[in-house]
């Protein structure tokens, strides 16, 4: 019984259950509200890191060092924060048929000093060098496996493959660049691949039509996106560059690229169509592609 200002109410059995009930609802919301506020603010986009690795040529000779470049783009609407717990920043492990032949970390020695690094929305954090790996590598096709030794659970390894083996023509130079490394959709992309003949007597290509080479644009699943040669014709018959002592040549091209393009890493292979370069035939370059297009 209740006593209020000389008057009694009696809780009945009904009233008791209302109450209990609208308490375990205000606790059940309480709850909810809770759960709501650690969770990520609406409208916070994730996707993981885009990453690419190349190395700056597609096939080596036995004995050369090993250039290579890492991308990683963050796309997310947060900054993305990398700690590292040594002074190593990366790892690189070289593989040939699932066999480890070399990792780039063995017998150096790292600080135990605890670093980090931020890579804000939008910007591309680029990691690049040169490794000798040990010994002369026989020829064949190689794996290259880049580790980032940051204690984040995002995926940001990443893989490629290059091949070493012998060249038919000596004392050539060959370069392929891209005029960026980062491409916003909706803009041009321009690639050159240029041969310089460093041997003692001109150079002469040999190519089976008028076309003297293709290239290609690919995710890095090996999905095909773009193919220079694709609705081209090209004269039959033999044709001939011929490339004078200590002078370059350069192929050139371009590609304007789809406004809808889906933001990725991409890989570029050009291939001059002469056998006689051996290993030095196709070269590849990786490139990170969208963000917002420019106004028409």
């Amino acid at each position: 019984m209740v006593t209020r200002k000389g008057r009694q109410m009696e809780v009945t059995p009904m009233k008791r259950l209302l109450i209990v009930l609208l308490i375990a609802a205000l606790a059940v919301t309480l709850s909810v509200r809770q759960v709501n506020a650690a969770g990520p603010p609406v409208g916070i986009r994730y996707a993981p890191p885009t990453v690419t690795l190349a190395t700056g040529k597609l096939s080596y000779v036995p004995g050369e060092a090993i250039d290579w470049r890492y991308t990683l783009y963050n796309g997310n609407d947060q900054p993305l924060v990398l700690t590292f717990m040594t002074s190593q920043v990366y790892d690189l492990i070289l593989r040939q048929g699932g066999k480890v032949i070399a990792r780039w970390s063995t017998g150096q020695m790292f600080a135990d000093i605890v670093t980090s690094r931020t890579v804000m929305m939008g910007e591309t954090m680029e990691l690049n060098g040169s490794w000798q790996v040990p010994g002369k590598l026989a020829s064949g096709t190689y794996e290259l496996e880049f580790v980032l030794t940051s204690t984040t659970t995002e995926p940001t390894g990443t893989k490629t493959q290059f091949a070493v083996g012998q060249t038919s023509t000596r004392d050539l130079s060959v370069s392929f660049t891209t005029d960026k490394l980062i491409y916003r959709v909706g803009t041009t992309i321009t690639v050159k691949y240029t041969i310089t003949n460093l041997t003692s007597k001109p150079l002469v290509l040999t190519f089976p039509s008028t076309q003297q080479y293709d290239w290609t644009i690919t995710d890095a699943k090996g999905n095909l996106f773009y193919q220079w040669m694709a609705n081209k014709k090209f004269a039959a018959g033999v044709t001939h560059l011929t490339i004078p002592v200590g002078t370059s040549n350069s192929f050139e091209s371009s590609w304007d690229i789809p406004r809808d393009l889906k933001p990725n890493g991409f890989y570029i292979h050009f291939t001059v169509l002469d056998d006689s370069l051996g290993v030095l035939k196709t070269q590849r370059a990786a490139v990170l592609m969208g963000s917002t297009p420019p106004p028409l």
